[in-house]
């Protein structure tokens, strides 16, 4: 159905019909006359989540509406202004708070979602930078456990416990258009000696799986692609880079100086409707002289080289389609740069170059000198200066990190922070810190809160 025909269906239905007879009335308004119900609807569609949730007990009919999967879909989320989803641990080493913040809030103004009492703070990760459908997936790495919550309902689910241990993995989340349900894929990288040296297990959230994980129904990853994605999940579990959910599928970026030759896969994708993986061709940037390089480096110190910018590739989604950041910040030869590469088709490998960013000023000095740059999405449209949203993570001292969250706004280019934490780990396995911010969507999309087995 597409979304005109769904706003009429919803209109169609008795928004304001609150009177214990049944009989549908338009809502009246304070100087005695009344207002259609096409008009109530507009109305309801755009009020924030927080108020439909209270609205719910206006009358029985509003509280039926609003469940419905017709109004969850056209309900209009307030995206103008960026909001940030960040979670933080507290006191008792097995707790964790969930917050919400804007650039127009201060930080002991930040909102307070929802606590995770049995998760510990020290551990969570947000493995989705942007939600998928107002939903998001965390990630307690001592339990090990993963959550998924709607941070405008305050809603959270603890996931089953999954099937197989292993020392790199990853995982992703994103929606099922053919089934109308959401799919957590859990990637994970055996030895070379093992039958299954990559396992998938997936998780259908609120579908008829016996709510357990299970093997995909489209089978494993083929033969010819198992190298890539032995460098997909391995780059994936090091760098800490979570799949990407664009155009119905989960998408890895495989790390280039695995290879000695240029790989025909720079990104290994799973079809949630299909549970099937393929993958998507090397950008142009990807050069052969890179690998003949490489193989060289190798033949004269009998070690595999560091490639400058290769580790600073990374994946996310913006406009509805993926895209690649190519970070330049340390490439001698290209300057202090990001790139955005966008795919305009998924059925192809037709990379072509979307936003060149030149980092000066102010904008290097905040971005140049830190560790980490991801960018985490976009905001805006054609009626608001589009931004994007980028965080960073410089390390200061010994087990403290410098975490930041900006808006880089494309037509000033001009950089804003909106959040600045120092975090303390107690780990430093890696210099790449699990990220633990990701964008807020208001939706009224549903948690099954059935409990894991």
């Amino acid at each position: 159905m597409h979304r005109s025909s769904k706003r009429k269906a919803a209109t169609a239905m008795p928004s304001s019909a609150c009177n214990p007879g049944g009989r549908k009335k338009a809502a009246v308004s304070s100087d005695g006359g009344s207002l259609p119900d096409e008009m109530v609807m507009e109305v309801l569609l755009r009020l924030p989540v927080k108020s439909i949730l209270r609205f719910r007990a206006v009358c029985r009919s509003w509280a039926a509406l609003f469940s419905t999967d017709v109004f969850r879909s056209l309900h209009i989320a307030d995206t103008a202004s960026p909001k940030l989803l960040f979670v933080s641990p507290t006191t008792a080493t097995s707790s964790t708070k969930v917050y919400s913040c804007s650039p127009s809030e201060r930080k002991d103004d930040d909102a307070l979602l929802f606590a995770l009492d049995s998760a510990c703070g020290s551990s969570m990760q947000l493995l989705t930078p942007a939600p998928c459908h107002g939903l998001s997936l965390l990630y307690d790495d001592t339990a090990p456990a993963y959550y998924i919550c709607n941070a405008a309902t305050r809603a959270v689910t603890r996931l089953p416990t999954f099937l197989h241990r292993a020392t790199y993995t990853c995982a992703g989340f994103g929606f099922d258009a053919r089934a109308r349900k959401y799919k957590v894929v859990r990637l994970s990288k055996g030895t070379r000696h093992e039958v299954e040296s990559v396992r998938c297990e997936v998780y259908t959230h609120g579908g008829g799986d016996g709510d357990c994980w299970r093997p995909p129904t489209g089978g494993g990853v083929p033969l010819g692609l198992r190298r890539f994605a032995h460098s997909a999940i391995a780059n994936a579990a090091l760098n800490n880079l979570p799949p990407v959910f664009a155009n119905g599928s989960l998408h890895l970026v495989v790390q280039p100086n695995s290879f000695f030759r240029r790989p025909r896969a720079a990104v290994i994708s799973f079809s949630l409707s299909e549970e099937t993986f393929s993958f998507v061709g090397p950008p142009p940037f990807w050069t052969p002289e890179m690998y003949s390089s490489t193989a060289s480096s190798l033949r004269e110190t009998g070690e595999r080289p560091f490639m400058p910018g290769t580790l600073g590739e990374h994946l996310v989604q913006m406009d509805n389609q993926l895209c690649m950041v190519r970070d330049l910040r340390y490439n001698p030869s290209g300057g202090c740069i990001l790139e955005i590469w966008k795919l305009p088709d998924s059925t192809s490998s037709a990379w072509s170059l979307n936003h060149r960013i030149n980092l000066f000023g102010r904008v290097a000095r905040d971005l140049c000198r830190t560790q980490v740059v991801r960018v985490m999405g976009s905001t805006g449209n054609a009626g608001s200066r589009k931004k994007m949203i980028i965080a960073t993570s410089e390390h200061i001292i010994f087990d403290k990190f410098q975490k930041k969250v900006c808006t880089y706004d494309l037509g000033s280019q001009s950089l804003e922070t909106i959040l600045s934490v120092t975090e303390t780990r107690t780990s430093l396995q890696t210099m790449t810190p699990s990220s633990r911010f990701g964008l807020f969507e208001e939706s009224l999309a549903p948690v099954s809160t059935t409990p894991p087995s």
